[in-house]
């Protein structure tokens, strides 16, 4: 049987951050695995937008680190994660003016450069926006956008010049427990020996988690995207954008295209993660073209060239569920990344390492988001309700 320090079951962009921190900080015998591809589960159809407009300090600290790390990328891992400082604007309708300015004042003293703009300011950086029903306005000027594959690429290069194992195309089937702790992981291609086990399986998790016979309260919803052709009205927006007032969120999506999502407040379609479907429903592309011709009349007949449907794996709080749980000694959590997972992910690589080399005693930075807070009755709240976190 093939015995293994660490096995991360997914390789998507949190898993293999992961699995990279642990091998950057001296650990030999990591295994990553998946069931299909590195990137293909909810991380490959990631918006992928990067903004550190947050209602809880946790967030916050461990967005700004992941922010610095985007920056220094090539530095601080190795490789290319397609970043694209743009900055990034937050419009909001009046109705949660008080919650706004919390949030840019926790931000602020977290060290975060962001501040409120007014509409004359954000229409000299881009011209075209109709802005009546927008209340206030944030702007962070270190923000933007990435490649998720990209990244997830990145770290995983990076992992198997380190001596990492790479098992793709491994789907994990079980778990090995004894006495109460984790002793292996069964897999298609057989066992491997472990006292260690991350779950960072994303949709999956839930599923994963119950091998270990833990009901984590991880619900699957079905996201959808599109992608518009916008070189006959002038380009892409020079921004990434998270609209409130619109409920939309967009931004630049490679030369001329502009990637549209539908964002918080509306309703969650949850769906089972084998076999969902698939294709953009009509009725969402007419919703979210009508939500953004409101706000770019320029972009009213612009065409969708591209459409697809990701996957969010989410908790009751809108919060993951991250470190060791409390009755599965030697299985961490990773999951529940609730639509945020790719902004965090590179500290949280850094996090989960930290974690499982040095223990979790009472010093760990990720307690506050273990799994037992919602047995507790302590889960986090946020400011905007939703998945505004």
């Amino acid at each position: 049987m093939q015995t293994a320090d660490v096995v991360i079951i997914g390789a998507g962009v949190n898993g293999a951050a992961t699995a990279y921190n642990l091998l950057k900080r001296g650990l030999k015998r990591v295994v990553l695995l998946d069931k299909h591809c590195i990137a293909s589960g909810g991380t490959g159809r990631s918006a992928a937008i990067i903004r550190q407009h947050y209602s809880n300090e946790e967030l916050v600290r461990i967005v700004k680190r992941s922010v610095d790390i985007f920056h220094h990328f090539g530095d601080v891992v190795g490789g290319d994660p397609g970043f694209v400082n743009t900055g990034w604007a937050f419009l909001i309708p009046d109705h949660v003016s008080g919650q706004f300015a919390e949030n840019l004042s926790l931000a602020r003293q977290a060290g975060v450069d962001v501040r409120e703009i007014s509409e004359g300011q954000l229409r000299a950086m881009e011209p075209r926006l109709e802005l009546s029903d927008v209340s206030q306005i944030a702007y962070e000027s270190e923000s933007g956008y990435a490649d998720p594959i990209a990244t997830t690429h990145a770290y995983a290069h990076r992992f198997l010049e380190l001596g990492g194992q790479l098992m793709a195309m491994n789907p994990a089937r079980g778990l090995l427990l004894s006495g109460g702790k984790v002793s292996g992981v069964r897999t298609e291609q057989g066992d491997i020996s472990t006292n260690v086990v991350v779950n960072a399986a994303g949709p999956w998790a839930g599923r994963v988690a119950a091998w270990a016979d833990l009901d984590v309260p991880i619900r699957v919803t079905r996201e959808e995207e599109i992608v518009l052709e916008t070189a006959p009205a002038g380009g892409p927006p020079r921004l990434a954008f998270s609209d409130m007032a619109q409920a939309i969120y967009y931004r630049p999506h490679g030369a001329t295209g502009m990637l549209v999502g539908r964002g918080f407040p509306k309703e969650y379609e949850v769906v089972e993660p084998n076999g969902y479907c698939q294709e953009v429903r009509i009725s969402f592309i007419a919703d979210a073209t009508q939500r953004l011709g409101k706000r770019w009349p320029g972009f009213r007949n612009t065409l969708v060239v591209n459409a697809y449907t990701g996957l969010y794996d989410v908790t009751p709080d809108w919060h993951p569920i991250l470190g060791e749980t409390e009755t599965v000694r030697g299985f961490y959590m990773c999951a529940g990344f609730s639509g945020h997972g790719f902004k965090i992910a590179p500290a949280i690589g850094e996090l989960m390492a930290e974690e499982i080399l040095n223990g979790k005693g009472q010093t760990s930075r990720l307690s506050r988001f273990n799994l037992s807070r919602f047995e507790k009755g302590e889960p986090f709240t946020a400011a905007y309700g939703g998945n505004r976190a």
